[in-house]
Order: C-alpha cells, then sequence, then structure tokens
C-alpha cells in the first residue's frame, strides 16, 4: 500500500510540477479544449511567478521571526482553535461560507447565473415551483427552447437529474432562490467541520485549519454564488461522508441510512460524483475506528440500512426518468446528447477522441488549475499533497478517507470526456471541500517532515516552508481569491447578468438571437438530438443548414446532402457577423436573398435568450409580466403574436453592436432588423 500511496503521489507531482496538459496541443480537443489549454498556461505562469515571491518573502520573514517564535505563534494559534467546541466551529464557519457566497453572489453577479447549465436549470425549476415536473411541448418551443434542454413527449425538460432543479423550485417557492447555493455552501463547511474534527481527534488544530479552508475556497465560492448544481452534489456529498464515519463508530442502524440517503440524494444530482462519494464511504466502512475490519454483520447491517434509506430518492429518480426518457435507468445527458456522453475512451459527442492520452492531459489541465483556483495561493496545493503521499511513512486512517474523498472524484473524471473550464476546473468543484481539508493535511504534514537541523547561514528550511505555507493561505483567502471573484462580476460576462425590463402591462417580449442560434434551437425544439446538432453546424454551410431546418423533421437531415458524419473538424472559413458570432460558407459560395437577410439581421449585434428567459412569465401560464422569446423573423413570428393577444409585442435589442438592449416597440424594430424587400412592400 506504501507504494501505491508513493506512485499516486508522485503521479500528481508529475502531473503539476511538468506541463503534461501540452499532450493535448495538435490533438483532436476542439475549441472547448484549446479554451482549457489557454486557461491552464495563463494558471501555470500565475503559479510559477507567483511561488518564488511567496518562497523568498517567507525566507526573508522565517529569517526575522526565528523557528522559537515562529512554532511557538503557530502553538498559540492551534490552542485557541482547538479549544472551540465542534460544533460551535461548525456553525459559525458555516455562516461565514453562507454569508461569503451570498455577497458574491448578490454584489458581484447581481444575483445571476453566469452559465447557461444554471440558466437551463432555473427554467425547468420555475417550471416545477409553478407546479409542473416540465415545461410545455408544442409548436411554440422554438421561441423559447434553451441549450442544455430537450423535448419530451411529456414536456419539455432540461437534460440535468431533477435533484438540483428541485432545490432551486423550492428556493423559488420560498422567494429566496438566490439563497440555495449559500446555504448548501454553508450545509458543506457545517459537515465538514464535523468531518474534520472526528477524523483527526488528536490534531484538531490541523482539522479546524481545514474547515477555514474550505470556508473561504473562492473556487467553491463562486459556483455556490452562480446556481451551480456543484455545491449541491458537495453538500449532499459532504453529509454521507459524514454519516458514515458515524456509522462506522456506532451500532444503529440511522447512520447507515442517512449515508445512504445522502448518497442517493447526490445521484439525483450529479450522479459520477455521488459514485465517488459512495465508494469514499464504502471505504469508510472498511475498517473501524480502531483500525479493525468491519465485521460481516457491521456489513451487511449498513448495507440494507442504507439501501432503505437510499430507496426513496433513487425511486424518485426512476420515476422522473421513466416518465421523460423512456426507463427509471436512462437519464437526460444519453436522451440530450446521444451515447458518446457516456463514460470511457471513445468519441465524444462533439466529435473529438477522447483517449487515454487526452484524459492525461486534462486531468493535469484540471489538477494544474484546482492548484491555483481552490485557495487562490500561487503555491499549487496538488503539488503539496503529491509530496505528503510521497514523504509521508504511513497514513492515518482519517488521512486515507480525507485522500480518497478528494481523489475519487478525479479518477472518476479521468473517464469522461467533458473538462470544461469555467471559474476553474468546474468538474471538481464539488470536490474542492475535500482537497481543502486535504490541502491543510498535507502541507503540515509535510513541514513536520522537514528535519529542525535543516538550515543554511542561518536559514531554517522548516521554519521558511511553514512561514510561506501559513502566507500563502491568508494572501489566497484574504486577498487575490476575493480579487478573483470580484473579477467574476464587473465587465467580465455582463450579458449574463442582464436584468429583465419592466413592462405597464403583459408583454411578448422578442430577443434577437444569432442565427446560428435560431436555427439550433429550431431543430433542438424539433427533436434532433445535440451531438447531431453540434456536427451538423460545424461541418456545414449556415445557409444549406437553415434550408434544411426549415423542412425538419418532415424531412431527414440525412435527405438533404448535410455533413452529418461526427469528427473534430470544422468548415471553413467562418464570416463573423456580430461581435463573437460567426456564420459558416464553403469557399466562394454566395448567399441566397433569404440567406443574406438572415445574416444582415445580426449586424446590429445579438441578445443571448437563455439569461432572460427564466426570468419572466413561464410559457403556458397566465399573462401577468413580460414573458421572453426568440425572434425568429417576422413571418415566423406572427402566428406566435396572434396566439398571444393579450400581450403587446416588443423587442428587447441592440442599436448598434457595442450598445446595451433596450426595449423597442415591435413594429419599429422589424423595420429595423428585418427591412422589407421590394416585392414585399408591393405586396
Amino acid at each position: 500500500m506504501r507504494a501505491l500511496r508513493q506512485l499516486l503521489g508522485a503521479i500528481l507531482v508529475g502531473l503539476v510540477a511538468f506541463p503534461a496538459y501540452r499532450v493535448l496541443r495538435g490533438r483532436e480537443i476542439g475549441i472547448m479544449g484549446s479554451d482549457v489549454l489557454l486557461v491552464v498556461e495563463q494558471d501555470r505562469a500565475l503559479m510559477l511567478l507567483g511561488t518564488p515571491i511567496i518562497l523568498v518573502f517567507a525566507l526573508i520573514l522565517a529569517r526575522t521571526v526565528g523557528m522559537d517564535r515562529f512554532e511557538t505563534l503557530a502553538g498559540r494559534i492551534a490552542r485557541w482553535l482547538g479549544g472551540i467546541s465542534a460544533v460551535r466551529f461548525a456553525v459559525v464557519l458555516g455562516s461565514i461560507a453562507a454569508a461569503y457566497a451570498t455577497a458574491f453572489s448578490l454584489l458581484a453577479l447581481d444575483g445571476k447565473p453566469n452559465l447557461i447549465d444554471s440558466m437551463t436549470q432555473l427554467l425547468h425549476a420555475r417550471f416545477v415551483a409553478a407546479g409542473h415536473l416540465a415545461g410545455p411541448a408544442d409548436r411554440w418551443n422554438e421561441f423559447w427552447h434553451v441549450q442544455n434542454s430537450l423535448v419530451t413527449p411529456r414536456g419539455w425538460v432540461s437534460h440535468f437529474p431533477p435533484g438540483h432543479v428541485m432545490l432551486l423550485a423550492a428556493g423559488f417557492w420560498l422567494g429566496a432562490v438566490w439563497a440555495v447555493g449559500p446555504v448548501l455552501c454553508g450545509v458543506t463547511v457545517f459537515f465538514v467541520a464535523l468531518i474534520a474534527d472526528r477524523l483527526f481527534p488528536d490534531d484538531r488544530a490541523m482539522a479546524r485549519l481545514g474547515t477555514i479552508l474550505a470556508a473561504g475556497s473562492p473556487f467553491f465560492i463562486a459556483h455556490a454564488g452562480a446556481y451551480m448544481n456543484h455545491v449541491s452534489a458537495a453538500a449532499f456529498g459532504a453529509m454521507a461522508i459524514y454519516s458514515g464515519i458515524r456509522a462506522r463508530d456506532g451500532s444503529g442502524i440511522v447512520w447507515p441510512a442517512m449515508a445512504g440517503a445522502a448518497t442517493a440524494a447526490a445521484f439525483t444530482i450529479r450522479p459520477l460524483a455521488a459514485i465517488a462519494s459512495a465508494a469514499t464511504v464504502a471505504l469508510i466502512l472498511a475498517s473501524r475506528k480502531d483500525g479493525r475490519k468491519g465485521s460481516l454483520r457491521m456489513w451487511v447491517r449498513a448495507s440494507v440500512a442504507g439501501f432503505v434509506g437510499a430507496s426513496p430518492f433513487l425511486i424518485g429518480l426512476g420515476a422522473y426518468n421513466m416518465r421523460f426518457f423512456g426507463s427509471p435507468f436512462s437519464f437526460g445527458y444519453p436522451a440530450a446528447w446521444g451515447p458518446a456522453s457516456g463514460l470511457g475512451f471513445h468519441r465524444d459527442p462533439w466529435g473529438n477522441a477522447y483517449d487515454l492520452v487526452a484524459a492525461v492531459g486534462f486531468t493535469s489541465s484540471d489538477l494544474t488549475a484546482l492548484s491555483l483556483h481552490l485557495l487562490g495561493t500561487p503555491i499549487p496545493v496538488v503539488l503539496v499533497v503529491g509530496i505528503f503521499l510521497v514523504t509521508a511513512p504511513r497514513l492515518t486512517a482519517g488521512e486515507r478517507i480525507v485522500a480518497a474523498w478528494a481523489l475519487l472524484p478525479v479518477a472518476a473524471n479521468a473517464l469522461y470526456w467533458h473538462h470544461g473550464m469555467f471559474m476553474g476546473p468546474r468538474m471538481l468543484n464539488e470536490s474542492a471541500p475535500a482537497w481543502a481539508l486535504l490541502a491543510a493535511v498535507s502541507a503540515v504534514g509535510v513541514v513536520r517532515r522537514v528535519p529542525r537541523n535543516w538550515e543554511m547561514r542561518g536559514y531554517s528550511a522548516r521554519t521558511g516552508l511553514g512561514v510561506a505555507l501559513a502566507l500563502a493561505a491568508p494572501v489566497g483567502i484574504l486577498y487575490l481569491g476575493p480579487d478573483r471573484l470580484r473579477q467574476y462580476g464587473g465587465n467580465w460576462m455582463t450579458s449574463t447578468r442582464m436584468q429583465l425590463p419592466p413592462v405597464a402591462e403583459p408583454a411578448l417580449v422578442f430577443v434577437h438571437g444569432g442565427w446560428t442560434s435560431r436555427i439550433g434551437m429550431r431543430l433542438a425544439a424539433a427533436g434532433l438530438r445535440l451531438d447531431s446538432l453540434e456536427t451538423v453546424l460545424r461541418l456545414n454551410p449556415t445557409c444549406e443548414v437553415h434550408r434544411a431546418a426549415q423542412l425538419y423533421p418532415a424531412t431527414a437531415l440525412s435527405a438533404t446532402g448535410l455533413d452529418l458524419t461526427a469528427r473534430s473538424d470544422e468548415l471553413r472559413p467562418r464570416i463573423e457577423t456580430a461581435r463573437g458570432n460567426f456564420i459558416r460558407v464553403r469557399e466562394g459560395q454566395v448567399l441566397s436573398r433569404e440567406c443574406v437577410r438572415e445574416a444582415t439581421a445580426d449586424t446590429l449585434g445579438i441578445v443571448d435568450i437563455a439569461p432572460l428567459v427564466w426570468q419572466g412569465d413561464l410559457p403556458g401560464e397566465p399573462a401577468k409580466g413580460p414573458m421572453v422569446v426568440r425572434d425568429m423573423g417576422p413571418t415566423t413570428n406572427a402566428p406566435l403574436i396572434a396566439a398571444h393577444p393579450d400581450r403587446m409585442p416588443l423587442m428587447f435589442m441592440r442599436r448598434s453592436d457595442d450598445s446595451a438592449p433596450i426595449l423597442v416597440p415591435y413594429g419599429e424594430a422589424m423595420s429595423i432588423l428585418w427591412p422589407r424587400t421590394g416585392a414585399e412592400r408591393n405586396n
């Protein structure tokens, strides 16, 4: 086991110390993979610049302070932290984390989501809060359909498992949906504090330090304040770990049942994260607190109780899947993206090849970015963890559990094709609290491994390293981390924080999105799977896809001559019709008059519907205020307007590509965006 643990530590060191992610260069990784490389190169540059500065400053400070004074101060802080009761400490830190996430959400993000995943789940949650499991599925879906969702025979739903949607719906029902993420953040930190105290009863100061790092992690706070489902999975995962520890140390059936319930709840939110949590709970139950193996009787009792606790959540999830996807074991991901969305090495839904080399490269990018984003400190956290695993003579039971809690999600995600980078390596966000706790364990462990007599010209290696790590944490949590969170607001992604304008009477507010968006959402609302949609839009001229979309689904796309072979290529050249919005053409292609009109309509600038549609009246619900819909052109819009005579048609549009959108009378907007031809005016 020691050799395996040291090998694992060496792998972590290698994946972060050396830019292993660069093996992705020149491979089929698509636009998202290219963005990942760009972000992680910037993160690595910051670490290479910041780490030497911290180390040099720490050595100077260590020479000034001295080993004895430093260890005396550290001892006083340790005794003070260790003297606080476990529950009081957990409540205080959980409350601080919840307040921190609330402040970030309301002050930096204006209480709005900033990623399509959250926007889609918020829209779905609005329907649930209104008493519907799904939105309507009718001829009008193309006007409000958004990414990461699908239309089923039983209605419109997001493609995510329903657990987080239900929590957001509860927030809407209570009138405080903005509080869902922060409250779950506080709950997570509360359980992390209790877990740390039980795993490290003889080193409470280190346990408390780990909880402080978890509460102040800018990476975790960012996603908690942005309505992301990672924080929900983290909260239930922490509950499962704590319940598993209590089940290991006790003899009843309540705690095993709670562990099963919490794990199953996490499974209804992020199944892969829940599987990693379940594996950690299994490891916890594999040995008792005193180090002896658990008895067969204990295993049977815990398994039965855990199954009973999990059953309500699993039955509910199965019923949901059965209703919308045809089987209790079918999920929205493959229904929306196809079989290529599953685990393993294969060509992904975007047509990119995900193989072992790609897994190594993306795992390196995840861990490199996590090193910086977790605490905001330039000293690479994962590198410290790797060094600890290599140098520690043995791991205590508590250290093994924390290591498994943090590292199993990394192994699980190595088998998953999607490694998006958004406010950090977001697919690892639910494991951020575990990584914060492991960072504290590793930092303290590494410092303790340095001999006291390692000195050179009055500089103590042990004191210098201790000061460096002790200095890096507050610098990250109190300065660099909050500064990064502040930058997520301001001028960054301002379009995601648009506020729906007030209206004097019920209105039908049209929003003019890009041409490719109009085509894509028409096809998706008509039932085209998202992996096929990605392929057809990337490999074919936009004008030809537009014509095919008008015939779909009566005429299959395969009958239109479009290229439908999934691969990572893309058709060139691209023409920018508005800032950040492109169409594809063949070399020398002449667009038809209809296609020229579609492209020209975008030149004043586009507005994405996703940040707005969840804020207004829901499709199918009584008219009370503005209902946001997609502008599909005057001819296509006309039947929708006729179907809503109780709503005034308006347009939320930009007057120029760099101006803020405003409400404009519908007729005036149509004359600007879609001017009629001479023949149309004569008719």
